[in-house]
């Protein structure tokens, strides 16, 4: 990546602004797996609310996915890239992160 391109992202993640495109990867990776549904399944209609549920799975795991990236040392874009397919996998990607956490602090996911 080119020097100015690195720092104008330099510049927007310390103002705040990277975490915004962070949860716009993620909803958008959340629309793209909702429609991709709603294609496998012509009778499923479109629910406005179902939709924004989707958006708010995946921006939550978006956000989650990126707080894991940017503490392990990953790249600005690496982290973008991984928000946006945490965004699309929503609820699994979460059930994996919680299974990560509970082997990582040694908790045994058997009930």
């Amino acid at each position: 990546m080119p020097e100015s391109s690195a720092s104008i992202l330099k510049q927007l993640v310390e103002a705040g602004l990277g975490y915004v495109w962070l949860v716009v990867l993620a909803i958008w990776g959340g629309t793209v797996n909702y429609l991709t549904r709603r294609k496998k399944d012509k009778s499923m209609p479109f629910s406005v609310i179902e939709l924004l549920g989707e958006w708010v799975i995946s921006a939550f795991a978006g956000v989650l996915t990126a707080f894991i990236c940017q503490e392990m040392g990953m790249s600005y874009m690496f982290t973008c890239a991984m928000a946006g397919i945490a965004g699309h996998m929503g609820g699994r990607a979460i059930f994996m992160l919680e299974l990560w956490v509970q082997k990582r602090i040694g908790i045994s996911s058997d009930k």
